[in-house]
């Protein structure tokens, strides 16, 4: 694949910048002036956004990590179940994953996909809980959800010191998130990693999520 890169759009394509949302108003991507600057208008559809309190995860992330990865749903050595979750030694010691009230036996040490798809629900819930500490500026659904799948393949600890996190924080940056969202993407070889790429752009894509324009 080859890789190309405007302010605001995807990776791999010359095209419309990618629409921004923002906490007062919601831009959609019309095109690059003469210097090849993206170019915006006010969209009449305006994507609510909310204090990370009041969010949760939906379809868009779930969904998203049940589609691309496979579960596992036998208890490994080093303790992963489900979406690579890591069963805690409070869980080890009593035989159980507790979701939502509702326990999952370990005694087996196997457990079934509709389970593993539960346990995905408690690691979404766990990174949006741990987002909320660290996130002072209100998001749309589908910007929240981004964040839950970039940090669920990132790593919940990666959260507190995430250069993503400052820029959103800093409240005046939303035109550049995406760019943000689409680094990082070479291996220590210098080659593109091209699975990595794709999801990033991905996550991009769902960051500017606008109903009806996306």
């Amino acid at each position: 694949m080859i890789f190309d890169k405007r302010q605001g759009s995807l990776l791999n394509l010359i095209q419309l910048p990618l629409n921004v949302v923002t906490p007062y108003g919601t831009y959609l991507g019309v095109g690059y002036d003469k210097n090849n600057e993206p170019e915006y208008i006010l969209s009449h559809v305006r994507v609510t956004t909310f204090e990370l309190k009041d969010l949760v995860f939906s379809d868009f992330s779930k969904e998203y990590i049940m589609k691309k990865e496979k579960p596992i749903l036998e208890l490994t050595s080093d303790m992963k179940i489900g979406y690579d979750y890591e069963v805690t030694p409070t869980e080890q010691k009593y035989g159980y994953i507790t979701v939502a009230s509702k326990r999952i036996s370990l005694d087996t040490g196997t457990i079934t996909k509709a389970e593993a798809n539960f346990i995905l629900e408690k690691q979404l819930r766990h990174i949006g809980t741990v987002l909320e500490n660290f996130i002072t500026q209100p998001l749309g659904q589908p910007q929240y959800d981004a964040l839950l799948i970039y940090f669920y393949y990132e790593g919940v600890n990666r959260i507190k010191d995430s250069g993503l996190i400052k820029m959103i924080n800093q409240g005046d940056a939303w035109f550049y998130i995406t760019d943000e969202i689409q680094t990082g993407i070479k291996r220590a070889n210098g080659r593109v990693d091209e699975q990595l790429a794709a999801r990033k752009m991905d996550i991009a894509n769902m960051w500017s999520y606008v109903p009806g324009f996306s």
